[in-house]
């Protein structure tokens, strides 16, 4: 329920955002009949947005979501192929973003690959994370055509420099806190293959946090994992808690939960 709100606002608001640009004569060349929203949700291009579509458009709008801070722009939702549609996006201002963004974090320790005898993927399976094949082509076109806006000399590829130095989202220990969860072969590189697994990941980890965070305020304790009901028994759930919990403060912030999370979906 929360997802179909959200999306609901999401489509408002960009609709708005959509008629003001173009009432600012910033919106040509695009027609007054697509809006920035429409061309987000509509993957084939067809101009109309099928069943599918829609039901899929939670998914593809958080899948623009560049910079993971839980939030979107215009600039975000803006097509990689219509550059000249208004002035080009400032750097975004991320006084209110996500707090969790700023958490300083520790080194991580050992990443326990079993709790309590049961595997980490098992456990990640009790909290509803699917199969890498279960992800829908909607998705998968949306992360192909995120993963250029980084790769700005097409070689199929993010460097560190286009990353982490050249890039504008978060601050640079983020990106490079991203860059590093993403280059599986730690190569220096993130392919495209190694961005689509590592935005699979952290998508489906940030659904299923907001899902279990019952208050809405970005954090989760042990009674809300406990309460959601996902991991019954109170033990594991105690426990689980605990290895999510890596600086041990009693509430699981995004980063320092994604950071786990990342090392039990990669296992």
């Amino acid at each position: 329920m929360r997802h179909t709100i959200t999306c609901i606002l999401l489509i408002s608001g960009f609709l708005a955002v959509s008629r003001d640009m173009r009432a600012q004569g910033k919106g040509e060349p695009y027609p007054r009949s697509k809006p920035l929203v429409f061309l987000a949700l509509d993957i084939d291009g067809n101009k109309e947005l099928s069943t599918e579509e829609i039901k899929q458009s939670v998914a593809t709008l958080l899948s623009f979501d560049k910079n993971m801070d839980a939030k979107l722009t215009a600039a975000e939702l803006l097509p990689e192929d219509v550059a000249t549609f208004g002035k080009q996006p400032a750097k975004p201002n991320f006084t209110h973003s996500h707090a969790a963004i700023r958490q300083n974090l520790k080194p991580l320790p050992t990443v326990a690959t079993e709790i309590n005898g049961v595997s980490t993927g098992e456990i990640l399976k009790f909290f509803g994370a699917k199969d890498r094949s279960e992800v829908s082509e909607h998705a998968l076109n949306n992360y192909n055509r995120i993963f250029g806006f980084t790769d700005t000399d097409r070689d199929g590829r993010h460097s560190k420099r286009e990353y982490i130095d050249n890039g504008t989202y978060l601050s640079p220990q983020s990106r490079r806190g991203i860059f590093q969860a993403s280059d599986a072969n730690k190569d220096g590189y993130v392919s495209r293959a190694e961005y689509i697994e590592n935005r699979i990941i952290t998508d489906e980890a940030k659904l299923i946090f907001d899902q279990i965070d019952a208050d809405g305020n970005n954090r989760l304790t042990a009674q809300e994992l406990l309460v959601d009901g996902r991991l019954r028994d109170e033990k594991m759930a105690n426990m689980v808690f605990n290895a999510l919990d890596t600086n041990k403060d009693g509430e699981l912030h995004i980063p320092e939960y994604l950071r786990v999370w990342g090392r039990w979906a990669r296992h």
